[in-house]
């Protein structure tokens, strides 16, 4: 069953909580704005900027809404977006969505603390996702994590999904090619969501950790959650049953009898 629903409107920055998401390609607003270096070009996310997850967006429609830590709430429409965002981080940005042509994402690949692990990958062109346009994570996850790390905060903030199951199809929240009926949609897993520094970042009242990411990778091979392609779109609710279907029959009747 779904618990909760999450979607990030700005790339790297805190999202908002909902009862309901809209599939299409991917979550509808959903990673919708980045913020890009306008020296490079590139995408900054928190891996290489950690203060952008002190900021939160929630979607409007057509635009974004974001409240940076202390200061003002600015919209995406807004003529000085750029300006206020650029004095709260310290350096010249602007904010830009997915234009059709790939961009650039310019990180730290592994811990801060070693600039020399840089990393560059484009996104895909119509969206700012790393691996998949929709992230699943389950509970019964979480539940691990904290048994594997019990001094750690093993908040779902940390890990950033879009659905949140009670419990998992089965470890990983299914394998690569799982079929699985979400509410009105089909998705299909992709496979594993592998964690980076990301999760060990703090933000707004989550400390620094880097112990959550050792935990992960010792016992999981950094592998938590799953990445999963939206198959037929359609609305999430929170309550909506979740239902393993038979590979290549996400429009028949025929489904293994799962639900999580």
């Amino acid at each position: 069953m779904v618990a909760e629903l999450w979607r990030y409107p700005v790339k790297s920055m805190g999202g908002e909580r909902l009862t309901e998401l809209v599939l299409d390609r991917g979550v509808v607003g959903d990673r919708a704005f980045a913020v890009v270096a306008v020296a490079t070009g590139r995408v900054l996310t928190a891996k290489r900027v950690p203060d952008l997850l002190d900021a939160t967006a929630r979607w409007l429609g057509a635009a974004a809404e974001i409240t940076l830590p202390g200061g003002p709430t600015v919209r995406t429409d807004d003529p000085d977006v750029d300006a206020v965002i650029s004095r709260w981080l310290g350096q010249p940005v602007r904010l830009e969505r997915p234009a059709g042509h790939a961009v650039a994402v310019e990180e730290y690949q592994r811990d801060l603390d070693r600039p020399a692990d840089m990393t560059s990958f484009d996104l895909p062109t119509w969206g700012f996702v790393d691996e998949g346009p929709v992230h699943l994570l389950s509970r019964d996850s979480l539940d691990l994590g904290r048994q594997w790390y019990p001094d750690g905060d093993w908040d779902l903030r940390r890990f950033r999904p879009n659905i949140v199951l009670t419990s998992a199809a089965h470890p990983g929240e299914g394998a690569a090619g799982d079929e699985l009926r979400i509410g009105q949609a089909v998705v299909e897993v992709t496979g594993p969501c592998i964690r980076c520094v990301m999760v060990t970042q703090p933000q707004r009242d989550l400390p620094k950790d880097r112990a959550v990411l050792r935990s992960l990778i010792s016992r999981s091979a950094a592998k938590f959650g799953t990445y999963a392609a939206v198959r037929h779109p359609g609305a999430v609710h929170c309550g909506d049953p979740v239902t393993a279907l038979v590979p290549g029959q996400a429009d028949g009747v025929t489904t293994k009898e799962r639900t999580h």
